[in-house]
């Protein structure tokens, strides 16, 4: 019985003691430590440390903090080492060049990996693959071209060109399905079914016949003129010439 009011007693005289540490009344503006702010009893630390008094560094880089064997530690993502995850110890190959725990990267390469591209007018996605997201009127990898709508073609809110009839493409640089290219420009294609269409059209028309039988008639009438001209024309040019019938021909062996 002695024995259990002794443990009771020490019991409640460490909950009395416990109470008195964390009761804010109690506390003084040193009591959070590496620059933090007492705050309603509590510690706001700074960026760098984190715990009850800000006593701790915090990991960096995405490493978390944990306890193995008594031993609290930062468990650091792929790549990183060190006490806070601070060391660099990958770099993306042909991007950049691992130099004292840092990557140094090359040209149009960014981030912590050099695994993000430069985007000149966009922002990058990230990833390894480090893609650009680019502003309206801009286009490539990295960002730094401008995108270019052919043929009176525009660019639209998503960054795509909005093509005018008969075109089509990323730039509007194709002919669209049933245009052809003639010369610079795109025009309908005449199939053979859309030209009897036109033809059976035009002949349902009214006076539609006789135009087409007057146009026939005019094509004979011309072929038949010409043919009389050339038959007159070689006629004439066989015909002996005057002279030679008068005076002779020497070539041909005659005398006058």
């Amino acid at each position: 019985m002695l024995f259990r009011s002794i443990v009771s007693s020490l019991l409640l005289l460490g909950a009395i003691s416990a109470n008195s540490l964390i009761n804010p009344s109690n506390l003084t503006d040193d009591f959070c430590k590496n620059g933090g702010s007492l705050v309603n009893g509590k510690c706001e630390c700074t960026l760098r440390y984190e715990g009850t008094q800000c006593e701790r560094e915090r990991c960096l880089n995405g490493g978390r903090r944990h306890s193995a064997k008594g031993v609290v530690r930062c468990h650091c993502p792929y790549g990183l080492s060190g006490d806070r995850c601070e060391k660099v110890t990958y770099c993306e190959p042909g991007k950049g060049k691992l130099i004292e725990g840092k990557c140094e990267c090359f040209e149009r390469w960014t981030g912590l990996f050099c695994n993000m591209r430069t985007c000149f007018n966009g922002i990058p996605t990230g990833g390894l693959d480090g893609f650009c997201l680019c502003d309206v009127g801009y286009t490539g990898p990295f960002c730094d071209a401008p995108l270019i709508c052919e043929n009176g073609g525009t660019v639209t809110q998503e960054n795509e060109c909005s093509c005018t009839a008969g075109y089509t493409g990323d730039h509007c640089e194709q002919c669209a399905i049933g245009y052809i290219k003639e010369a610079q420009y795109c025009v309908p294609e005449v199939s053979e079914s859309s030209l009897l269409a036109h033809t059976g059209s035009l002949g349902n028309q009214p006076f539609g016949w006789p135009i087409i039988l007057m146009a026939c008639a005019a094509a004979i009438a011309f072929i038949v003129l010409t043919l009389t001209v050339i038959f007159a024309v070689r006629k004439w040019s066989n015909k002996p010439s005057r002279v030679n019938s008068v005076q002779g021909d020497p070539e041909n062996g005659t005398d006058v």
